[in-house]
């Protein structure tokens, strides 16, 4: 999807001249959904969130380091956010792509059309096409129905026949879900949308429901599922490895994830709260002070230092290092360092001997 992800080689390329591609920022911890799987335990905003000012600020920072896009991923709903209209026209004024990650209950027809014209890519909650389990994992009774009908307003506002692909429909994967994953896969291919695989990982309300999360064998079955209903229905082919079904992830090379509060982290999932950007605060670093610090280098640099089967992977230095946010939960669950714990082997890595070592370079990355 346009904005979200960028290839390999140019996420290499910012990584070794410290600039940027994008930022995921997030506006407010408020939220009209409560999701049973949030890392961020959203719902009510934090106590001392950044004002829409500083939000601009970091933006600006961002294009000046050569950013190409903001994913605006709320930590709670975005467009609830009292500056969201204003905050999508700054980063589309700046010719860079905005980037929404939305629960999509509140998509109404002038939302979707205000989000094509001013060139949005969508990413919006389908963890379940059946309504009963999405307003389980919602957490709200009644979600099931408004996000299909949001989907419906963003797919008549134009998002339906786009070049470049513009929608996602983005779910994280459990045991209430695993079954229709497959079906949900179909049905985003079937309308130009890119699927966005997740992993259910404990943290946040997810540690509530341990139970609910997928062992490795279910996930790396699942992956092989996908790839072959790609191949063989939709003529897409891929390595299946990757922790972002699909298409690869190395996010933590050319962005940097800023919560309300004011943490810049690698990505969202690597849950630091050490480096303050806040424009505001007399000690708050700027993004261009914050990716040369110690641990962003070590982060945005972890391909040369991964342990384990990571380490030894051949695919470290082009398309996967890994999905650095899972190893660093898992890795700090067992006692690690943050320096240790960013550069452990990922638990959900799928590759094995499944695939051919001569075959594999037919595959490339379809996102």
């Amino acid at each position: 999807m346009e904005g979200y992800l960028y290839d390999y080689k140019d996420a290499i390329k910012a990584r070794d001249s410290n600039k940027l591609l994008c930022i995921r920022l997030e506006t407010s911890l408020a939220c009209n959904a409560r999701c049973e799987y949030c890392f961020r335990d959203s719902g009510k905003p934090a106590e001392n969130e950044m004002p829409y000012e500083e939000l601009k600020e970091i933006v600006n920072q961002a294009k000046k380091l050569g950013a190409k896009s903001v994913v605006i991923i709320g930590g709670g709903e975005p467009t609830i956010y009292p500056h969201f209209r204003e905050l999508v026209e700054h980063i589309h004024s700046l010719k860079m792509v905005p980037v929404v990650i939305t629960n999509n209950q509140k998509t109404t027809k002038e939302l979707a059309e205000f989000l094509f014209k001013n060139n949005v890519s969508v990413m919006i909650k389908l963890d379940s096409l059946r309504d009963d389990i999405q307003d389980i994992l919602t957490g709200v009774k009644g979600s099931g129905k408004k996000i299909k009908e949001g989907l419906e307003n963003l797919l008549n506002a134009g998002y339906r026949n786009t070049k470049k692909v513009k929608l996602s429909g983005s779910f994280v994967t459990n045991k209430l879900n695993i079954d229709e994953v497959p079906t949900i896969w179909r049905f985003c291919r079937d309308r130009n949308m890119f699927p966005n695989m997740e992993i259910m990982t404990p943290n946040g309300r997810a540690r509530n429901h341990m139970d609910w999360i997928p062992n490795r064998k279910e996930i790396m079955d699942l992956r092989y599922k996908l790839l072959e209903i790609d191949q063989k229905e939709y003529g897409y082919t891929w390595v299946p490895y990757m922790p972002l079904t699909g298409a690869g992830c190395r996010q933590l090379e050319y962005s940097l994830c800023i919560t309300v509060e004011g943490y810049a982290r690698p990505c969202a999932a690597v849950l630091i709260t050490n480096l303050n950007v806040r424009p505001s605060n007399k000690n708050g670093m700027t993004l261009a002070e914050v990716i040369k610090d110690p641990f962003i280098q070590k982060a945005r640099n972890a391909w040369k230092q991964l342990d384990g089967k990571c380490g030894k992977c051949e695919y470290r230095e082009t398309y996967c290092v890994g999905c650095r946010g899972i190893a660093f939960t898992y890795a700090l669950r067992e006692g690690k360092t943050p320096f240790d714990a960013i550069v452990s082997e990922d638990p959900y890595c799928a590759k094995d001997e499944k695939i051919d070592i001569s075959e594999e370079k037919k595959y490339d990355l379809r996102c």
